[in-house]
């Protein structure tokens, strides 16, 4: 993935948790702020609707000496009529308007900016009169300034600690989308690789039989005697390509969860001597020593053709990288409770450099000798899958004085 791309990839990333966690924040401070709110006013609402009972049913007045709460009477024309009972409070009252069509309903007034009422319009069942004017009207109000005071105070906080959850929410969005693109970067990564690989390792023997097959297209008349060696290196690439296939095949399962395991129970000893017998014959074949130490016994919970292709892979490079004369060798043992496989062998070794990618896909230390090894680069990687589903360890080591070791711990019950 280019620098630009990623770049893109994680300003978006960023930007969209940002913004996310940022609105989950401001609409959780709204509720808030509206329940606090409600929750304040919900004495006055209380009370208003009290009053407003009473005054419908029995025709009763709040009592005036509560300065909280006050009661404006208003004739038909909209005209305040009990200014004499409200004394100082008449010249800032008396701005205040009816309006026929909130009757009933609760509403906020707000009067020389700073004094807020909680109000509600109620017709009078029976009309006041003092004589002179007539009360049809009655609007109800209770003083919540000190709960106005109170929301805007808590407003004010809740503003300073969204600024300080933003600037968090940026900080921490930041390192997430940090954090989430390294395992998308690194999987791009691996199937770039994996790709550029295929294409290599697959591009050499297409090539090969190719060319054999137009050398044989300019031979029409030729017999296959003629032209054995031709046709047996075309088999040998096509085999090999088979080879690559499979093992791919196997790996792109592993990776996409495809892969079943499936567990049965397998007797150790029996099992394993099954597994090398062939690979006995051929180091006695190759005059090279191979040598076994049996030492776990009894029946394990494996997937049997797994490990069967895990102990082939291992078995087989050992073979691949030794030489005549040099020793492989085979242990087993069980300590607590894991099962214990080491293939050993006195080749030639593995660089340090080149145990810390010996199970990359494609991996191969010596590339020149890998095509006469037959090697793919892709067992050891099937052979690491393989220990990982059956959640156990694989390591490579050196074998003193000289050579390599595999360790396999797995676990049983």
């Amino acid at each position: 993935m280019s620098e630009l791309v990623n770049n893109k990839q994680r300003l978006r990333m960023f930007i969209s948790e940002a913004v996310v966690f940022s609105m989950i924040f401001a609409v959780l401070g709204m509720i808030v702020l509206l329940t606090f709110r409600q929750i304040l006013y919900r004495s006055a609402d209380n009370d208003l609707r009290t009053a407003a009972y009473n005054l419908r049913t029995e025709n009763t007045l709040p009592n005036p000496a509560n300065f909280k709460t006050l009661s404006l009477l208003f004739n038909d024309k909209g005209n305040i009529v009990n200014f004499n009972e409200l004394g100082d409070r008449s010249t800032p009252l008396a701005k205040i308007r009816m309006d026929k069509d909130g009757v009933n309903e609760i509403h906020n007034i707000r009067l020389n900016g700073s004094v807020y009422f909680r109000s509600v319009l109620v017709k009078l069942p029976n009309p006041v009169t003092d004589g002179v004017q007539t009360a049809t009207y009655a609007l109800l109000m209770e003083n919540i300034t000190s709960e106005r005071q109170s929301v805007s105070s808590f407003a004010r906080v809740m503003f300073v600690a969204f600024l300080a959850f933003t600037t968090l929410t940026i900080f921490v969005s930041w390192q997430l989308s940090q954090r989430y693109m390294r395992p998308v970067l690194k999987a791009w990564q691996q199937q770039q690789d994996f790709v550029n690989s295929a294409a290599h390792e697959l591009k050499t023997p297409l090539t090969i039989i190719q060319n054999k097959l137009e050398l044989l297209l300019t031979k029409p008349n030729a017999q296959i005697k003629d032209q054995y060696d031709g046709v047996i290196m075309a088999l040998s690439e096509i085999r090999r390509l088979n080879s690559l296939s499979a093992d791919m095949l196997t790996l792109a399962k592993a990776h996409s969860n495809m892969a079943v395991i499936n567990r049965e129970p397998i007797e150790l000893a029996t099992f394993i001597n099954q597994v090398i017998e062939p690979y006995s014959e051929i180091a006695q074949l190759d005059d090279k020593q191979f040598t076994t130490n049996l030492a776990a016994t009894g029946t394990v919970m494996f997937d049997r053709q797994r490990i069967h292709q895990l102990l082939v892979i291992l078995l087989d490079n050992a073979l691949k990288y030794t030489e005549p004369g040099q020793a492989i060798s085979l242990e087993t043992s069980i300590k607590n409770k894991q099962l214990i496989i080491a293939v050993n062998d006195t080749g030639r070794g593995i660089s340090d450099e080149g145990k810390k990618h010996v199970f990359d896909r494609f991996y191969r230390e010596d590339k020149s000798g890998s095509r006469a090894t037959g090697g793919t680069g892709l067992g050891l990687s099937i052979a690491q899958w393989i220990v990982d589903i059956h959640k156990g360890k694989i390591v490579v080591e050196d074998f003193k004085p000289q050579g390599t070791t595999f360790r396999i711990s797995l676990p049983i019950k």
